[in-house]
């Protein structure tokens, strides 16, 4: 009985070391938890709704304002609005050689400019500039064929032609109305001492010149390089190594002198003993 109660006595006090260890985490459990230090950006956050619910329960306008809101608020007045700017005094009128170079330097850049356009439109681009070639070469060749289609055509006067009725031509007088036109003198004068009527070349004979008729001198002078005939053609000063041709002549059906420039006569050969060379007169 006596071990019996020793056992029941000594369990009772290890049974209450066990209730004590429990009763400190009972208590720790039920102690509130600690808080932790807030942030810098957490108190300025809280800090701000403060004070944006504070403005909203006073009434206060929220958002932006304008300058005169918040000089109002401060307890001052309102700017006056700026006085409004003197305006400027006019420009003085230009003078007129200033309104002359103006307007010369305005034409020139007109110029310009235009020629700037017509060149861009022309040659603006290569292949603007291909087009313009070839329109221009088929412009030359278009020319070519129709020059081809019109050969050279001179217009001479004829070579065989009438002057007149002799009786129309007077003794000693050089008649010098056809030598524009056909290019002979008819002359009625002597030769050799026989009357004679006679168409002269108005070629000279030294270079082709054409010889005038000096009516005061009575001669054919060369105002090239001064060669002289008599009225009757014999040359007798300057280079001219012979003298003038004549041409054939001959009384035509009609009774009219017709003159045949087919046909030359030349002194120095003998030809003007030809009667085909002169009429008798």
């Amino acid at each position: 009985m006596a071990r019996a109660g020793d056992k029941a006595g000594a369990a009772k006090p290890a049974a209450a070391p066990a209730a004590a260890k429990a009763k400190p985490k009972a208590e720790a459990k039920a102690a509130p938890a600690k808080k932790k230090p807030e942030g810098p950006k957490v108190a300025a956050a809280r800090r701000d709704t403060a004070s944006i619910l504070a403005a909203a329960r006073k009434g206060d306008k929220p958002g932006p304002i304008t300058k005169a809101e918040a000089a109002k608020q401060q307890g001052g007045k309102p700017k006056a609005p700026p006085k409004p700017k003197k305006p400027a005094p006019p420009m003085p009128e230009k003078p007129a050689y200033a309104k002359a170079v103006v307007d010369e330097g305005r034409r020139a850049a007109t110029k310009a400019g235009l020629f700037a356009t017509i060149g861009s439109a022309l040659f603006g681009s290569s292949l603007r500039t291909g087009f313009t070639a070839l329109a221009s070469t088929a412009g030359l060749a278009s020319l070519s064929v129709a020059r081809y289609m019109f050969p050279n055509i001179l217009t001479e006067p004829p070579s065989r032609f009438k002057v007149g009725f002799p009786d129309a031509f007077s003794a000693g007088v050089v008649e010098t109305k056809f030598k524009a036109q056909f290019g002979i003198w008819v002359v009625k004068g002597e030769y050799q001492g026989e009357a004679q009527l006679f168409a002269l070349s108005t070629v000279c004979t030294h270079l082709g010149c054409t010889p005038n008729w000096l009516e005061a001198e009575q001669k054919f002078k060369c105002p090239c390089h001064g060669s002289g005939f008599y009225k009757d053609g014999i040359n007798f000063e300057g280079p001219a190594p012979r003298p003038l041709e004549r041409y054939a002549i001959r009384i035509a059906d009609d009774g009219q002198v017709e003159i045949d420039k087919s046909k030359k006569f030349q002194e120095e050969m003998g030809q003007w003993e030809d009667p085909n060379s002169f009429v008798s007169v």
